[in-house]
């Protein structure tokens, strides 16, 4: 697949990407490259960093990742990680000791939400993690796996408001948080 020459190639492979998501860990920071070139300042200009970055997922998608669909009642694991630039989530299925990954959430930040704290980021990305997977997380107990405090972020009355929403939004949920 050649690199893109123009506005619309860069769009057209966009496109494609936001398809395959769910197949791509850290998808937002793998594809960022690509998105920023759709900015108004650039105006689809290919720079070096998209290169790198369009070999790089060449690569990664020549090495597909295997997802397994979970078994009913299942417990699974959500690990979740937050960069300056875009928060991710993996669903796990632990098999006997073996983590088999289920579905892969990536979303890239808006400039508002680069400014938030670490841990805001961190529920951010659970609660983006709910709102693709909703079905996982109606049928399923999700483990939450974080080093962070985020079920003390999430139900201490004193927090933002945008985290007391959050909340509300997550507390429908069975929601297991361990370190």
């Amino acid at each position: 697949m050649p690199s893109p020459r123009s506005l619309k190639e860069i769009q057209k492979l966009t496109g494609r990407v936001n398809s395959l998501e769910r197949f791509i860990s850290k998808a937002g920071d793998r594809c960022l490259p690509f998105f920023r070139c759709l900015c108004k300042g650039e105006k689809g200009q290919w720079t070096d960093e998209c290169e790198t970055a369009f070999t790089e997922l060449k690569k990664y998608l020549t090495i597909a990742p295997m997802l397994v669909a979970p078994k009913t009642r299942e417990v699974l694991s959500l690990y979740l990680r937050a960069s300056h630039a875009a928060v991710s989530a993996v669903l796990v299925n632990d098999d006997k000791g073996i983590h088999c990954s289920i579905f892969y959430i990536s979303h890239i930040l808006l400039n508002t939400e680069t400014r938030y704290p670490m841990l805001e980021k961190l529920a951010l990305a659970l609660l983006v993690a709910t709102r693709k997977l909703c079905p996982y997380f109606q049928s399923h107990t999700i483990q939450v796996v974080t080093n962070q405090p985020l079920l003390r972020v999430l139900h201490i009355p004193e927090v933002s408001r945008r985290l007391l929403k959050w909340s509300i939004e997550l507390g429908k949920f069975d929601i297991k948080y361990t370190p």
